[in-house]
């Protein structure tokens, strides 16, 4: 199952490499873009592969967590999660 989802960082303006650490993580067998579009907003599209249903929101929640722990993160906002056969 394919699991795309679109997260919402809200990110300290002062915090100029965020974007950077925030695309350098790989979630397993994902992907991490990401896109700055305020100073303080950030829109990242996390995409993961290989995962039975019941763990696929479990592996998402797990990767925002490591996401969240980024110094210069303070908030994180699931736009949109979808789950694909």
């Amino acid at each position: 199952m394919i699991v795309r989802a679109y997260v919402l960082f809200e990110v300290d303006p002062a915090a100029d490499d965020v974007l950077h650490r925030l695309t350098l993580h790989t979630l397993g067998n994902g992907k991490v873009l990401a896109s700055r579009l305020y100073p303080e907003h950030i829109v990242a599209g996390l995409e993961a592969d290989g995962f039975e249903e019941n763990e696929a929101l479990a592996n998402f929640n797990a990767a925002v967590a490591e996401l969240m722990s980024e110094n210069g993160v303070r908030r994180a906002t699931a736009l949109g999660i979808i789950l694909n056969p």
